[in-house]
Order: structure tokens, then C-alpha cells, then sequence
């Protein structure tokens, strides 16, 4: 399975494309997810690699944001950065998602990162748009920018009852965890336990 021929869409669209090809099974990692990929604090990623094809993913990186589309079965990594991909970055990418993989219980011997030609950010604030769509020109970002905008406010729900780490609402555990920053409830089991009598923050405050 190949991403080339998606570049163009969205990464909310890429598993549902690839599905209706009947290419396998493709799956989303939300970004809070896959930042904590990322991050090596994987917590309770529900998602099994080696039941997917593609699993796509964005990266939250100090308010930059970067693909990231894993293909378990072919034990590669696909990072696309909008600036760039460094050897650094590429680097951290492979690290991680081989670090995900073995902990949900994958063979990562021999397991390879890559990227693809695209289109580069030529300012300061389209990294998110260029993550979403990168076959994008700079005319049409902040055409992008405000649809992005208008979809995320007419297809929000109301997220106060649920974990911001999962995204459940209940689990055979009730304990939660508020942190002490942004103010965002985490199921406990969720976040590895952290002590309740001292101040927690939350992994995208820290």
C-alpha cells in the first residue's frame, strides 16, 4: 500500500480511501495519540498495528505539526514535515514508532522511516493545513484554513465527559486525573498513575 496517490487528501480521508479500495484495513491515530507516540509515553493506544494496512497519524511537535504514517506489515515508517524532513527528526520518527510497534507487541527487526517529495511551508503558521493536505499551494491555505475552521465548529461535540487522553468516556476503572495547566480530565490508568497528591501536568504541558 502506497500513500503516493493520497498525497493530495486529508489524513481523516486516507483510511477511508484506502478502505473503499479494498487495499486492507487503514486507520487514524488522533494527534494526541500519536504526539505521545512520539514522545515514547504511549499510555493506552487502542489500536492494534497488525490488524491495519496504513495507520496515519499527526504529530504535535512545540506547535509544529508533521505526518506520520506507519504500514505494520511492511515495517516501515512514512514522515512527511512540512519544513523539511532532517535527519534528526527522521531519526526521533524511526525511534518512536519501532519503540510503538514493540510495545504493542510487533517485530521491528529491520524496520525502516522514509519520506516523500512535497510541497514546503513557506511561512510561519501552515504546518497544521500543509499536515492535513500537503499537494496544497500557498494560494489555497487560507482557503483550507477556513474550511478546516468552519468543519471543526460545526462537527465538534461536547468533550467535557470525556478522557482527553483516549477519548472514552468510562473504563472498568472510574479514577481521573485532572491537570493542573489545561484543566483536562484523564482517566488515571490512562496517564501511568501519577501520584493524586501532587500537582500533575498533563504530557502536551509538559
Amino acid at each position: 500500500m502506497k500513500l503516493a496517490p493520497f498525497i493530495g487528501t486529508s489524513p481523516r480521508t486516507i483510511p477511508r480511501k484506502i478502505n473503499q479500495r479494498n487495499d486492507g484495513q487503514a486507520a487514524v491515530i488522533d494527534s494526541y495519540a500519536m504526539t505521545a507516540i512520539w514522545k515514547h509515553t504511549f499510555g493506552r493506544i487502542r489500536v492494534d498495528p497488525m490488524a491495519h494496512t496504513v495507520i496515519v497519524g499527526i504529530v504535535n511537535e512545540n506547535h509544529h505539526w508533521m505526518l506520520v504514517v506507519m504500514y505494520p506489515h511492511e515495517k516501515k515508517t512514512l514522515f512527511l514535515d512540512p519544513l523539511g524532513e532532517g535527519k534528526g527528526k527522521t531519526k526521533v520518527c524511526l525511534q518512536s514508532t519501532r519503540a510503538f510497534m514493540r510495545m504493542k507487541g510487533c517485530k521491528v527487526s529491520r524496520w525502516t522511516c522514509s519520506t516523500l517529495p512535497h510541497n514546503r511551508q513557506q511561512d510561519s503558521t501552515s504546518c497544521g493545513v500543509l499536515a492535513l493536505k500537503f499537494e496544497t499551494s500557498q494560494k489555497a491555505v487560507h482557503e483550507l484554513r477556513l474550511d478546516i475552521a468552519t468543519s471543526l465548529l460545526r462537527e465538534s461535540d461536547d468533550l467535557s465527559r470525556l478522557c482527553f487522553y483516549c477519548g472514552m468516556e468510562e473504563q472498568d476503572e472510574e479514577h481521573w486525573i485532572c491537570c493542573d495547566i489545561c484543566q483536562q480530565w484523564y482517566h488515571h490508568q490512562c496517564v501511568q498513575r501519577p501520584p493524586v497528591d501532587q500537582p500533575y501536568l498533563c504530557p502536551g504541558c509538559t
